[in-house]
């Protein structure tokens, strides 16, 4: 069985609200270009969610990577704080981002970095076999 190095894409993001809509359109290229067999419909709503609470609770560009791991898709947000993500009771105003990643992911996690912090989730994809 051959085994095949993760196929990585990036983008830096803006500091500005139009940077999510950018994540999202660059989602779903990246996933069409990788052949992904999968509605892509979760992952640009992870990945929305992730970069929205990267450009309001943290600073810095914020940098959006997607792994291509074959059998899952890993979603990494860095930003320059070094302040990890607290999930928060729903309000009017906001509270639900991380709420929604758990449930669209197998895991969801963040650390710190020697700069800021990653906040990352994973995707599962099916396999490319099933005729979709």
């Amino acid at each position: 069985m051959e085994t095949r190095a993760p196929a990585v894409a990036e983008l830096r993001l803006a500091e500005r609200d139009a940077s999510a809509a950018l994540a999202r359109q660059f989602t779903r290229s990246t996933l069409g270009s990788w052949r992904s067999p999968c509605s892509h419909d979760d992952f640009v709503l992870a990945v929305s969610e992730l970069v929205t609470n990267a450009l309001r609770h943290g600073h810095g560009t914020p940098l959006l990577r997607l792994i291509d791991c074959g059998d899952r898709v890993r979603v990494e947000v860095c930003d320059d704080s070094p302040l990890l993500p607290v999930s928060h009771r729903v309000s009017p105003t906001g509270g639900l981002g991380l709420q929604v990643v758990e449930q669209v992911s197998s895991a969801w996690g963040a650390s710190r970095r020697r700069r800021g912090k990653v906040v990352w989730c994973e995707l599962a994809t099916p396999p490319s076999g099933d005729g979709v």
